[in-house]
């Protein structure tokens, strides 16, 4: 089938490609008569306009480029949809990049985006890209955003939660009840899960709680670590009594892990960086970090919008943190 352009609705139409380019971008003036036929005509048609080639006529895309992690973890999902909204009521449309945590594919998709000329990124970076990252901002001319992780040297504004003082108070509570507390932790070149690490730590440091290194795991905030972990700490001579968890990833990957080896799933007080969402299926002591993904999601978009709007890219970034809340939910 024949690919409807723009000459096909004009010689329809009986009006030159000027007028139809006046009507697509609403720009100069198109008689109402004219306006309404040329229209109907493009309905008629089902033309459909090249949005890359108008882009590159307009020097605007409208598209904004969104790398994240891991789109099938809640959290993101939950950043996305807000994110998303937020966008679209500004006549601005994301377009979802997902790197699978993978540095290679980080460089990959953004690489792709700055090709397809969209006028925004926002991030949430795997941490490994961080050199070529600061360039990239430094040289595209266009705004970035970071979310939920920091990336240390890169210009860029932030939206993102408080993440070393509620792992504190989580890790904290658990230090009122056990002498034996384990942690499932994830790489420390990602800022969240560093944060997250520290916090607990300091606060077993200060109860007078041992951390030995065999307490402690290194996973990589998914579920398939969680579950090794928790096996891990299972074989030890002396196994915690409680675990805190940097993300629900690997919370979600704990509980997995606890049905393998036969146990009770609430044989293990747990505190989790991030709620999983089907813990009232099933008993549990779990007391969960509860986190704020809509609202980073909209303050990562209202900072995106201020800087396409007053191009504000040399006046200093900007951050807007968020205070996750220590629920019990046992």
């Amino acid at each position: 089938m024949k690919k409807i352009t723009i000459k096909d609705v004009a010689q329809e139409a009986g009006v030159s490609t000027a007028t139809i380019s006046r009507v697509l971008n609403n720009t100069g003036y198109v008689s109402e008569g004219a306006r309404r036929t040329i229209l109907e005509t493009i309905e008629r048609l089902n033309y459909r306009p090249n949005a890359i080639a108008r882009s590159l006529k307009q020097d605007r895309s409208r598209m904004v480029g969104i790398v994240l992690p891991d789109m099938t973890n809640p959290y993101f999902m939950k950043l996305s949809r807000s994110l998303q909204k937020r966008l679209r009521q500004s006549g601005l449309h994301g377009m979802f990049m997902d790197t699978y945590g993978d540095p290679d594919m980080e460089l990959e998709a953004l690489n792709g985006l700055m090709m397809m000329r969209v006028e925004a990124v926002v991030l949430a970076g795997t941490g490994r890209n961080v050199p070529a990252i600061r360039k990239m901002v430094r040289g595209s001319g266009i705004p970035f955003v970071l979310v939920d992780r920091k990336l240390p040297g890169v210009a860029a504004d932030l939206a993102a939660e408080e993440n070393e003082a509620a792992a504190h108070e989580a890790a904290a509570e658990l230090a009122q009840r056990h002498e034996a507390i384990g942690i499932l932790a994830g790489p420390d070149w990602i800022s969240t899960a560093r944060e997250r690490l520290d916090g607990a730590a300091a606060a077993l440091r200060e109860a007078g709680v041992a951390l030995p290194a065999s307490y402690v795991f290194a996973g990589d905030l998914t579920r398939e670590s969680g579950r090794e972990g928790i096996l891990t700490f299972l074989q030890l001579p002396k196994p915690p009594t409680a675990v805190f968890s940097v993300n629900n990833e690997m919370t979600f990957g704990l509980y997995l892990g606890l049905r393998e080896a036969g146990k009770a799933l609430d044989s293990i007080e747990v505190a989790s960086f991030g709620d999983l969402e089907f813990s009232g299926l099933f008993g549990h002591r779990l007391s969960i970090v509860e986190q704020c993904p809509d609202e980073v999601g909209q303050a990562a978009a209202e900072l995106l919008i201020r800087r396409l709007a007053h191009a504000e890219k040399g006046e200093g970034t900007e951050s807007r943190t968020f205070v996750p809340t220590l629920v019990r939910k046992w």
